[in-house]
């Protein structure tokens, strides 16, 4: 996993842990490489599920903004945008 911005862990409304922005991120800037699986903290990636993401797959394990984030905001991704049948229907997947 390779971040390109500062950014946290800490306690998440979402689910446990959860990254945040250090910096600020523009629109369409490349956040973050990944390489292998990730789901459910996998990793210690700590990248929360959202259906109100604000990072998403480019089809090559790089994670884009979809808007600007800002400096605290918690990092999300839509778990669904890259893996489908392999994600159990589980309470972490259906919330926000």
């Amino acid at each position: 996993m390779r971040w390109y911005f500062k950014i946290n862990i800490g306690e998440s409304s979402i689910d446990g842990q959860g990254r945040f922005a250090e910096e600020f991120i523009r629109k369409g800037e490349l956040v973050v490489n990944i390489y292998g699986n990730i789901y459910k903290n996998e990793n210690n990636s700590y990248v929360n599920h959202s259906k109100d993401n604000n990072i998403d797959w480019n089809g090559y394990n790089g994670w884009i903004s979809n808007r600007d984030i800002q400096i605290g905001e918690e990092i999300t991704m839509n778990y669904r945008q890259w893996i489908d049948t392999e994600v159990p229907d589980d309470h972490w997947l259906n919330r926000t």
